[in-house]
């Protein structure tokens, strides 16, 4: 069963880290990474404050990622995890509501997570 999950990491961590899931290969047209049991998106830094304008002026400095895991995921990547409200967050096409699962299953008591009982 696929789990979704998003991570910061300071860039040390993340370089240290990736080394777990990565597997590089060279083709006949240069080299090619591959991640193992697992999709990753890195998003980079995150705009944590924008001006009037639109303009970032307070931007994190943490490396934020999202990882897809088509197996367990490893341990070394728990104390990483985080929770932002799932509203308008990256999702890997095709599987909207594993971030939904994992947000739910971290905050159950969320309004993101209680159904109305008319439903």
């Amino acid at each position: 069963m696929n789990t979704f999950y998003k991570y910061e990491f300071t860039p040390t961590q993340w370089a240290t880290l990736k080394k777990l899931i990565e597997q590089t290969s060279t083709t006949p047209i240069g080299e090619t990474t591959n991640w193992v049991n697992c999709a990753v998106y890195e998003i980079g830094y995150i705009c944590l404050e924008a001006d009037q304008e639109g303009k970032c002026i307070n931007l994190s400095d943490q490396w934020a990622v999202d990882i897809l895991w088509y197996e367990t995921p490893l341990q070394e990547f728990t104390p990483f995890e985080v929770y932002p409200d799932p509203v308008g967050v990256h999702t890997f096409s095709g599987d909207d509501n594993l971030y939904l699962n994992s947000f739910c299953a971290k905050y159950p008591d969320s309004i993101y997570c209680i159904l109305p009982d008319s439903i």
